[in-house]
């Protein structure tokens, strides 16, 4: 039985550093669509993201293929393997594969119909775990992903992101996490639970995946999972050095998106976290907020951890631009489309428009 803890030292900021609260993920935020955002240059116009969240019955999830074809990887990567961002530099050309064609844009919905269906899992730890599933209709054997929300919030708060990587041929499972409230805290139980969750649940090598503390829970689950495939951050929040002390251990390609350094990321404390694993890579979201990294983002997170970026760029252009970089790096880590690299290295098409756009940077 995991024994309850509260960080009382932090529990007066808590909400403002590790995430947001909302039980049933009907925010007002814009970032729940992703149509606007597509970046000068994108070739074909962006459609919308995937759709609202199901309620627990089958979503036909109908959304058109993209323009873009995957193409062949023509070999013109320079390298494989290296990819540290610690100090900005040419990190993303050591990432290898998917660097001859573009391939298509991952901001658009995808051609895969997603049905989403709800169940529970009883977990060694005493944890009754909610989830819903997402699947790609017609998707053979798709890669799974774990994606953790944050701290006081739900898994509705993912279900826009979790919907639109399913439509690209993932399978998402999206749980509510037994400690993630201000009367029960432990980032160290979430990260076990959700390795527990993928054991479970048949996965043999899952991506995991979180927003704010969320991601913290996935930083401690790859460090304790050997068979992770992929770490993906989504403004991810360490706390008391947990993340910084498992992340040696991860030796999975990890992936960290960061918004405008705040109270409600600790300053981008994720950075350093995701720069100590094996193969690391981290970008900045030009303008974008920690609320940015929900979708729907929740009304709490909205007044509490809202206003980056003064609107320089729009939340829809914002969230467009968090989805497509982690869907491509979700594909292409997970085998999918080496395309996905294109999104991460300096030298690959997508990266470019991103960064010409100003969308996207080295922090």
């Amino acid at each position: 039985m995991i024994t309850r803890r509260a960080n009382w030292k932090v529990l007066a900021a808590v909400a403002l550093l590790c995430g947001c609260a909302g039980d049933d993920g009907d925010g007002t935020e814009s970032s729940e669509t992703l149509d606007s955002g597509v970046a000068t240059g994108a070739t074909g116009g962006a459609d919308d993201s995937g759709g609202t969240p199901s309620e627990g019955g089958d979503d036909d999830g109908s959304s058109a293929a993209t323009d873009g074809s995957a193409g062949e990887d023509t070999g013109e990567s320079d390298g494989a393997g290296d990819s540290g961002s610690t100090d900005g530099d040419d990190t993303g050309d050591t990432t290898g594969g998917g660097l001859g064609e573009p391939g298509p844009d991952f901001r658009e919905a995808g051609p895969f119909a997603t049905e989403t269906s709800t169940a529970s899992a009883s977990l060694p730890s005493g944890c009754s775990m909610n989830y819903d599933r997402y699947t790609p209709v017609d998707a053979d054997a798709p890669p799974t992903v774990i994606l953790a929300h944050g701290f006081q919030g739900s898994r509705a708060t993912m279900a826009v992101w979790a919907e639109h990587l399913a439509g690209w041929g993932l399978e998402v499972i999206a749980p509510d996490l037994c400690h993630a409230t201000i009367f029960d805290a432990d980032h160290a139980a979430n990260g076990g639970d959700l390795v527990a969750l993928a054991a479970q649940l048949g996965v043999a090598t899952p991506a995991y995946a979180g927003y704010s503390a969320g991601g913290l829970a996935a930083v401690l689950a790859a460090a304790q999972d050997g068979t992770t495939r992929a770490l993906l951050g989504l403004d991810m929040v360490d706390s008391g050095g947990l993340g910084m002390s498992a992340a040696p251990a991860i030796v999975a390609p990890a992936f960290d998106l960061i918004g405008d350094p705040s109270m409600c990321n600790e300053s981008n404390n994720g950075h350093a976290v995701f720069n100590a694993t094996a193969d690391p890579r981290v970008l900045a979201v030009v303008a974008a907020d920690h609320c940015d990294f929900q979708s729907p983002a929740d009304a709490l997170c909205g007044g509490l951890c809202g206003g980056g970026g003064a609107g320089a760029i729009d939340d829809a252009t914002i969230a467009s631009t968090v989805v497509g970089m982690s869907t491509a790096f979700l594909l292409w880590r997970s085998g999918l489309d080496d395309t996905g690299a294109q999104w991460l290295a300096p030298s690959g098409h997508w990266y470019g428009v991103l960064s010409d756009a100003g969308f996207v940077a080295e922090p």
